[in-house]
């Protein structure tokens, strides 16, 4: 699939982002063969064919402002996939489905096209479930879809399932079954044996051999061209060199940082804002870079007793759902990390100091906190606006009680050594506790919303529910940037969702 420099070429479709949704795009569009086609990837091809999912690789490695940005916040490291695949090709491997409410509320906002019973055929024609069978999931698709058998738990993921059910956590054997929305269980992970599958071997490599299908890598967009209300191309650098490339259709799949960031340095965001940095507006879209939403965690750390926290042990097993109302509606997912080897999660290196640990993660499943991703230098500079509205920090902090009270049930208890960090009077009392929460706060990586879709009285939706930017031709954007609002889930399986269905839109 690679090719020379043909820069002189004229492409009917240029995608940007080689990750998730640019990876489906891709393949999809050159599903027809009178259609050229040519994917953009700044990173490499991945190298690593092991049998292990690996949780580092090749990253953009940016930096982000963790609450909202004042001069007391603190910064964290802020990866993101720069490799064919994307963040895919890099992450945790969990193939969660957003949920029904989650879509209903996109329709109820004036998205109808993506009310849940719009996006479940897609979600199920994009999987093959090997575990379960029957109405809503797929068995033929691109992805497959694995949870590990009650026999392969590791010691701590029994345990966890053990002290879920003695706190009244029911089990839920289908985490994907809409109508198990709350409840603990196996996670479905894309992986093939204990190997992550992501996008790229998914959706690429069955394509590698189509003769209208070129993928560069190494290459990084900088600018959409725009001629007379039109995207006419993307201007990309390439070994060194700078390249006009043309197309009758350009769509961004870079993903909620680097979208955002595109779009700016090609003049298309808030007038104001673009000129005050120098840059020719050419497009007024206030609500691009705007919007930026990331599920918050705080980790409870503990190190485990000898044998317990296995090296090379599949990291994700099991997670639970709850609402901390007492209700019907999680907002909070509990989740086991077997073992915090070779996981980058801030501080953890500087606290375990070399040591076997695990960790129980409280994460936020619809924040309510915003924040943005603007230019400095022509670069991205992320502020995530973490834990920063009332509500999430109450969700966190009911969160951080669930998984303390996780910890010392004696399932769980019996594994543990030493937990690190937290103690009784920093979780119970609510002063303490409410600090500690948005001190300790952590991204999960999942960036979404930088350039979300709207209804077209809304003045800071970037594109329509068929992904189309507003005020232009020819130019589409259709990754993780364009969700109005947070999925209760990973965010993986929604952006090839996403992408799939705007393949089928820009066939038609």
């Amino acid at each position: 699939m690679e090719t020379s420099n043909r820069e002189q070429l004229i492409w009917d479709d240029i995608v940007v982002g080689g990750g998730s949704a640019g990876a489906v795009l891709a393949a999809r569009l050159s599903e027809r063969p009178d259609r050229r086609v040519l994917l953009l990837e700044a990173g490499p091809r991945p190298t690593d064919r092991g049998d292990q999912p690996v949780l580092s690789g090749s990253n953009w490695e940016f930096e982000a402002r963790v609450g909202d940005g004042g001069p007391d916040g603190r910064s964290c490291p802020y990866p993101v996939g720069r490799v064919l695949g994307g963040s895919s090709a890099v992450n945790g491997a969990l193939a969660l489905r957003g949920l029904p409410f989650d879509f209903d509320g996109w329709a109820a906002a004036g998205l109808d096209e993506w009310g849940w019973t719009e996006v479940l055929p897609w979600y199920a024609a994009l999987e093959s479930d090997a575990d379960v069978l029957g109405p809503g999931h797929g068995t033929d698709g691109p992805v497959p879809v694995r949870r590990t058998a009650p026999s392969e738990l590791a010691p701590l993921a029994s345990g966890f399932l053990r002290a879920c059910a003695d706190l009244g956590i029911p089990r839920a054997a289908d985490l994907n079954d809409p109508g198990s929305l709350l409840g603990a269980g196996p996670i479905p992970l894309n992986v093939v044996g204990r190997r992550r599958y992501s996008a790229a071997d998914a959706y690429l490599e069955p394509a590698a051999d189509r003769a209208n299908l070129t993928v560069w890598t190494g290459t990084t967009a900088r600018r959409v061209q725009v001629r007379g209300g039109r995207a006419t191309g993307v201007t990309a650098v390439r070994d060194g060199r700078e390249l006009t490339l043309s197309a009758g259709s350009v769509t961004l799949a870079a993903g909620a940082v680097n979208t955002a960031a595109l779009l700016l340095r090609s003049g298309i965001g808030p007038a104001d804002d673009l000129a005050g940095q120098g840059i020719a507006p050419v497009l007024d879209l206030p609500g691009v870079g705007r919007n930026l939403i990331d599920h918050p965690i705080v980790a409870l750390w503990a190190v485990t007793r000898p044998g317990v926290a296995r090296p090379g042990e599949q990291m994700h097993q099991v997670l639970a759902r709850v609402d901390s109302t007492g209700g019907s509606r999680p907002d909070l997912n509990l989740t086991l990390v077997n073992t915090l080897a070779g996981l980058a999660v801030p501080g953890a290196a500087q606290v375990l100091r070399g040591r076997p640990a695990m960790s129980l993660h409280s994460t936020a499943l619809r924040p309510t906190s915003r924040g943005s991703v603007t230019l400095r230098d022509g670069e991205p500079e992320i502020t995530l606006g973490l834990a920063t509205t009332p509500e999430d920090v109450a969700v966190l902090m009911a969160g951080t009680r669930l998984v303390w009270e996780l910890s010392h049930d004696q399932e769980l208890d019996r594994h543990l050594d030493k937990r690190l960090l937290w103690t009784e009077r920093m979780v119970h009392q609510d002063e303490l506790l409410r600090r500690a929460v948005t001190s300790f706060v952590f991204p999960a990586w999942h960036p979404v919303g930088t350039a979300r879709m709207g209804p077209d009285d809304d003045r800071e939706a970037v594109v329509d529910q068929r992904l189309a930017v507003r005020g232009l031709t020819g130019l589409r954007i259709a990754d993780a940037s364009v969700m109005p609002a947070m999925p209760s889930a990973p965010t993986n399986l929604t952006c090839l969702m996403i992408a799939e269905r705007t393949a089928a839109w820009m066939c038609q």
